[in-house]
C-alpha cells in the first residue's frame, strides 16, 4: 500500500510538470529519440485558474549554465551599416542573433539576443520585459547595451522595474522591465540574462527503478520557442542533458522549418542552428498567434510510453483530487432532492440543477480586488462542494463541480472534463502537457447521447458552451478513464445575429429609420460577457459603435432600447435609430443605392491572391437580415438585383433576395459560416465564395424619378 501511494504521488508530480502543446495534430510531427536529460522554460502563456498548481511549476525555467558575458562579441561592420533586411524589406527591426542555452544539471537557462533597429518603429524593441514567477524563479545577470550607428557602445546602467502582470490568490507572475536609452534607426541593441529555478526533477525520473510506475509519465526537458515577432537571421539552441540518465528523451517539433533538426554533439549536448527564420505572419482570420509559432520540445519518458496512456493516466490522477472535492455530502443530497422530482424528465432535472448552480456568486468574474479588500471580505477557500453550496460563492470551476455533485445525486453519470481552450492555442495530443487543458466543462451521459455544459461560465445558457471550449479535446476525470474526449463543434444556428430594419429614403438620397437587432446563442453570450461589468453608458457606447461598423461612413446611430443582459437565457435585443446621409446617388433621372445596407462599411476579407495560414473563425455563425426601404413618393422601381445564392456542403452558404411589395422594397440576406477551420489549401475556394458575397452585397437598386416618366 505504501508503494502504491508513493507511485501515485510521483505520477502526480510528473503529470503536472509537462510540456505545452501549440498545434492541431496535423501540424506536428515527432523527430525521434535521443539519450539525455531535462530542462525547462519560461512559459509565455497565461493558464486558467484551475491549473494554478501546474503553473507554479510549469511557468518556471529550470536553470541553465551561466554564460554571463564579461564582454560583448564584436559587431561586424556589415551589421552596423545594414539599412534593411533584404529577405523581409520594410520591417522595423530584425534579430541578428539569438541564443538559448539550457543545462539540466545546473538548472540554469541563459538567453542572449542581438537586434538591429532599422527605423523609428523599431525603437519599441528597446523596451525589454523578462517574465518570471515570484518566489519560484530568479532572474539573474541582466546585461544590456546600445550600439550607435557609428559603433559607439553604451552599457545599460539604468533601473530595472518589477511589474505584476498576473496575480491570483495562489501565484503572481511578474516581469523585469527596463528600457535601453539612445536607441535610434541604425542602432543595435543587445541583452542577456539567466533564469534560475528552485524546483527539482522528481525522483521518479532520476530513479525510476525504485517505483512501480502506474502508467505513462513524462517530464519536460526543454522547450524552445523557435521564432519570434521579428525576422531572425541566425539562432542557436543548446541543451546539456541530465548526466547519467538512462531513460529516453523524446522530441516533438511543431512547424519547424524543413531540413532542421536538433543534433547530438560529441560532448553529449544537443544543438540546433537555424538561419533566416521569418517572423510569425499574421493574416486576417488566422488561428491564434500561439498556434502559428514554431516550437521544439524535449521530454523524458519512462517505461512503455504512449500518448494515449499518458492522458489516461493523467485523467486518473486528476480524478483523485476532484473526487475529494466531490465527497458525499448530506447537504448536497438534500439540495438535489429539493430541486428535482421523480416525474421530471432527465433534461428537466438537469435544467433545474443548472439554474440552481448559476445562482452561486461567481467570484472569478468579479473585478480584481486588492489584498486588503479580499482580507476584509474573508472569503475562505472552498475545500468541498458542500462549502460551495453553503457559503454560496465559488472560485473558477467550482460551480461545475457542484453541478456534477448534484447531478450525481439526481442519478446521472456526470464528470468534469478538462479541455484545451481554443482562445489562444490548439490542443496537441502528442505533447504530454497538462497545462494545455486550461478550461473545464461537464459531461453528462444520457441514454442516447453525451451532452457538455459549462455552468461555471457567467451567463452561459444550458446546452451551449463558450466557443473556445467546443471543437476541442480534453480528458474526462474518471478513475476508469478511456480515450481523450472530443468536444463537438457547435452548429452555426447557435450563433445568430438577426437584424430587421424599416427605413425611409428621401429624394435627396438620405436614409433614416429603425433597426432592431437580436443576438442569439453564442452572440448573446459573447456580448453579455463583454458587458457584464460595464455601466449603462459604456454598454450604450459599445452597442452604437458596433451598429455603426455595419453602416456606411458618416452614418449616425442612437441606441433607444436594449434588454436581455441579465441571466443566461434568451436573446440580447437592441433597437437603434439610424440615419445615413447621402446613402443613394443621383444619376440623371435615376436614384441608385446598394441593397445590402448593413454591409457597406464592413471590411470584406480574403482579397489577397495567396495565403500562408489556415482560415480560422472562432465559431460558426449566421447573419440574417430583413430590411425594408420606402422609396421617395412618386419614385418607381426600374430594376432590382435578381435572387442569387451560393452554398457548399462543406461549410458555408449565402442567399440574397429582393422583392417589391406595394410601394416598399424588401431585401433579405442570409449568410451562414458553418465551419470554424479551413486548411490553407482551401483558400482559393473560400476566396471565391467571399468574392461572390462581396459582388452581390454591392448590387444596387435603381429607382426612376417622377420626372423620368
Amino acid at each position: 500500500m505504501r508503494t502504491a501511494r508513493r507511485v501515485q504521488r510521483a505520477g502526480e508530480e510528473v503529470g503536472k510538470m509537462s510540456l505545452n502543446g501549440s498545434a492541431r495534430d496535423h501540424d506536428e510531427h515527432s523527430t525521434g529519440r535521443l539519450a539525455g536529460g531535462r530542462t525547462a522554460w519560461l512559459r509565455r502563456r497565461q493558464c486558467f485558474v484551475f491549473l494554478l498548481a501546474y503553473i507554479l511549476i510549469v511557468l518556471l525555467p529550470k536553470r541553465a549554465m551561466s554564460q554571463t558575458p564579461t564582454s560583448w562579441a564584436p559587431i561586424a561592420k556589415e551589421e552596423l551599416e545594414l539599412k534593411d533586411n533584404s529577405l523581409a524589406p520594410g520591417e522595423a527591426a530584425m534579430v541578428l542573433y539569438r541564443e538559448v542555452q539550457t543545462d539540466n544539471n545546473k538548472s540554469l537557462e541563459t538567453h542572449y539576443t542581438r537586434i538591429k533597429i532599422f527605423n523609428e518603429r523599431g525603437k519599441q524593441y528597446a523596451d525589454i520585459e523578462i517574465p518570471y514567477v515570484e518566489n519560484n524563479t530568479e532572474v539573474q545577470n541582466i546585461q544590456a547595451r546600445t550600439v550607435a550607428p557609428d559603433g559607439k557602445s553604451t552599457d545599460f546602467d539604468g533601473r530595472v522595474f518589477d511589474k505584476v502582470v498576473v496575480k491570483t490568490r495562489r501565484f503572481k507572475v511578474s516581469v523585469k522591465a527596463f528600457t535601453l536609452a539612445g536607441v535610434q534607426g541604425g542602432s543595435i541593441i543587445e541583452y542577456s540574462y539567466s533564469l534560475h529555478w528552485h524546483n527539482d526533477i522528481p525522483d521518479v525520473i532520476k530513479h525510476p527503478e525504485k517505483y512501480l510506475i502506474p502508467g505513462s509519465i513524462a517530464y519536460p526537458a526543454a522547450r524552445w520557442d523557435v521564432d519570434r515577432d521579428l525576422f531572425i537571421r541566425h539562432a542557436r539552441f543548446v541543451l546539456r542533458p541530465l548526466s547519467h540518465y538512462d531513460g529516453s528523451l523524446q522530441i516533438r517539433s511543431i512547424r519547424l522549418p524543413k531540413d532542421n533538426a536538433p543534433l547530438q554533439q560529441p560532448d553529449g549536448t544537443i544543438q540546433m542552428d537555424l538561419e533566416n527564420l521569418p517572423n510569425v505572419h499574421q493574416e486576417e482570420h488566422s488561428p491564434p498567434e500561439e498556434a502559428l509559432r514554431s516550437e521544439i520540445c524535449f521530454f523524458y519518458v519512462e517505461r512503455y510510453y504512449s500518448n494515449e496512456d499518458y492522458w489516461a493516466t493523467l485523467a486518473k490522477i486528476e480524478s483523485q483530487y476532484t473526487d475529494k472535492f466531490l465527497a458525499k455530502s448530506k447537504a448536497v443530497h438534500a439540495e438535489a432532492a429539493r430541486l428535482v422530482t421523480s416525474s421530471d424528465s432527465p433534461e428537466t432535472k438537469l435544467h433545474k440543477i443548472y439554474d440552481r448552480v448559476q445562482q452561486i456568486r461567481f467570484i472569478s468574474f468579479e473585478p480584481t480586488k486588492s489584498d486588503k479588500e479580499r482580507k476584509q471580505e474573508n472569503l475562505k477557500p472552498n475545500k468541498h462542494v458542500e462549502d460551495v453550496l453553503t457559503r454560496d460563492y465559488a472560485f473558477a470551476n467550482e460551480v461545475n463541480l457542484l453541478f456534477v455533485a448534484l447531478a450525481r445525486e439526481a442519478g446521472f453519470k456526470a464528470y468534469p472534463v478538462r479541455v484545451a481552450s481554443r482562445r489562444n492555442n490548439f490542443f496537441s495530443r502528442s505533447l504530454p502537457d497538462p497545462t494545455q487543458l486550461n478550461a473545464e466543462v461537464v459531461e453528462v451521459q444520457l441514454a442516447d447521447k453525451n451532452i457538455y455544459l459549462d455552468p461555471a461560465t457567467l451567463h452561459c445558457p444550458f446546452g451551449l458552451l463558450p466557443w473556445e471550449e467546443s471543437d476541442t479535446s480534453g480528458i474526462r476525470l474518471d478513475q476508469f478513464p478511456g480515450q481523450l474526449v472530443q468536444i463537438p463543434l457547435a452548429a452555426s444556428a447557435d450563433a445568430i445575429i438577426d437584424r430587421k430594419g424599416n427605413f425611409l429614403l428621401d429624394k435627396d438620397g438620405n436614409l433614416a429609420g429603425k433597426l432592431e437587432v437580436t443576438f442569439l446563442g453564442q452572440e448573446a453570450l459573447e456580448r453579455r460577457l463583454q458587458e457584464h461589468d460595464q455601466d449603462e453608458m459604456a454598454r450604450k457606447k459599445n452597442l452604437e459603435e458596433e451598429a455603426r461598423s455595419w453602416l456606411p461612413l458618416g452614418a449616425t446611430v442612437k441606441l433607444t432600447a436594449s434588454n436581455g443582459w441579465q441571466g443566461s437565457n434568451g436573446a440580447v435585443h437592441a433597437v437603434f435609430e439610424i440615419a445615413v446621409p447621402g446613402f443613394a446617388t443621383q444619376a440623371g433621372e435615376r436614384l441608385l443605392f446598394p441593397i445590402s445596407i448593413l454591409q457597406q462599411s464592413s471590411k470584406k476579407p480574403f482579397r489577397a491572391s495567396t495565403r500562408n495560414n489556415p482560415i480560422y473563425f472562432p465559431y460558426g455563425h449566421q447573419e440574417i437580415d430583413e430590411l425594408t426601404v420606402q422609396p421617395p413618393q412618386g419614385y418607381k422601381v426600374e430594376s432590382l438585383p435578381v435572387t442569387r445564392g451560393a452554398s457548399n456542403p462543406k461549410g458555408y452558404s449565402y442567399k440574397l433576395e429582393t422583392e417589391e411589395k406595394g410601394t416598399k422594397l424588401t431585401f433579405k440576406r442570409n449568410f451562414i459560416m458553418e465551419s470554424d477551420y479551413f486548411a490553407v489549401e482551401r483558400y482559393p475556394e473560400i476566396r471565391d465564395f467571399y468574392d461572390f458575397v462581396r459582388s452581390n452585397d454591392e448590387e444596387q437598386a435603381v429607382l426612376q424619378t417622377p420626372s423620368g416618366h
